[in-house]
C-alpha cells in the first residue's frame, strides 16, 4: 500500500479530499464492499502490473506487421487502460461510497497516473507514423484536464483533434467511424469488449463470450485487451444493464448467472 500513498497524484488528491466533507475510512471496508477485494487486485498488485507490461509489449509488435495503404491509426479507451484510475477506486469504495463520488475531482486533478508500457507503446507508434486517438467516456466538460493528464505522462497526440469524449451516448461506434473516414484503424484498445466493436454493447453474458470466440483470430493483433475486475459492462451484462437495483434484486442478479456455472462441477 506504501507505493499507492506516496504517488504524487494521490498526494494531489488527498489534499483535494481532505477539503470535502468526507466520513473517515471504514476499517472494516473489506467485508461491507467485496468490490475492494478486486480494486486491491488492480490497484497493488505485481501481476496486475505485469499484464500491462506484457500486453503492451505484444501492442509493441503488431506496429511493424501493418500493411500498406490508406494512414493508419491506433484507437485506445483511456480509463484502465491508459490511465490507472484505482488510487480513486481505493478512495471511494473505502469509504462506503461509489462512483460518481469524488468522480469530477479526480478528473479535474488530471494526476493519474499512466500504466507501465503505455507511453513507450504510444510513443513508438507515433515514431512508426500512425495516429493515435483516444477514445472515452469521460466528460467533455473536463477535457483540458485530461489533456493535461495525458501530456504530463508522456502521451502523443494528447489534444482536443484526438481525444474524442462521451457526447450524446456511451456508444463509442459513431466515433470509431468518424475516425475510419480518415484512417484504417489497425489496432485498439481497450478493458471492455465494447471498446473494440459494437456487437458486445448491451449484450448478455452468453452473446459476449460467443462473441469473443467468433473474434478468436483478432485478440493479441488488432485487439488488446487489459484487465479489469473492479468494473464495465461484464457486471452490467449480470445485472441486465439496469442501475440502482436493489440489494435483493442484485443478488438474484448474480445467482442466476453463476448458479449454472457452479453446477457444471462434477464431483
Amino acid at each position: 500500500m506504501k507505493f499507492i500513498f506516496r504517488t504524487p497524484g494521490f498526494l494531489l488528491f488527498m489534499g483535494l479530499l481532505s477539503m470535502s466533507a468526507s466520513r473517515p475510512v471504514s476499517q472494516n471496508a473489506a467485508i461491507k464492499d467485496p468490490r475492494l477485494y478486486a480494486t486491491a487486485w488492480f490497484a497493488i498488485s505485481g501481476e496486475r502490473q505485469a499484464l500491462y507490461i506484457q500486453s503492451y509489449k505484444l501492442a509493441t509488435q503488431q506496429l511493424s506487421l501493418r500493411s500498406q495503404g490508406r494512414q493508419k491509426a491506433v484507437v485506445a479507451d483511456i480509463d484502465e487502460t491508459v490511465l490507472d484510475n484505482s488510487q480513486w477506486a481505493l478512495r471511494v469504495l473505502m469509504e462506503g461510497k461509489d462512483y460518481p463520488e469524488y468522480w469530477d475531482q479526480w478528473e479535474q486533478a488530471a494526476s493519474a497516473p499512466a500504466f507501465p508500457g503505455a507511453m513507450e507503446f504510444f510513443q513508438s507508434a507515433a515514431s512508426a507514423g500512425m495516429q493515435v486517438f483516444y477514445v472515452s467516456n469521460r466528460s467533455e466538460k473536463n477535457l483540458g484536464a485530461l489533456i493535461r493528464n495525458l501530456k504530463a505522462s508522456g502521451l502523443p497526440f494528447a489534444d482536443s483533434a484526438h481525444v474524442l469524449l462521451k457526447n450524446k451516448t456511451s456508444s463509442k461506434i459513431a466515433r470509431r467511424k468518424i475516425i475510419e473516414k480518415d484512417y484504417d484503424i489497425t489496432l485498439l484498445l481497450g478493458d471492455n469488449l465494447a471498446d473494440f466493436d459494437g456487437v458486445w454493447e448491451d449484450a448478455e453474458t452468453s452473446k459476449r463470450q460467443l462473441q469473443v470466440m467468433a473474434n478468436y483470430k483478432n485478440w493479441g493483433k488488432k485487439f488488446i485487451i487489459f484487465p479489469n475486475p473492479m468494473y464495465g459492462s461484464w457486471k452490467d451484462a449480470i445485472m441486465g444493464y439496469k442501475r440502482n437495483m436493489s440489494e435483493s434484486s442484485a443478488d438474484s442478479a448474480w445467482n442466476a448467472t453463476l448458479e449454472p456455472y457452479s453446477k457444471m462441477v462434477k464431483w
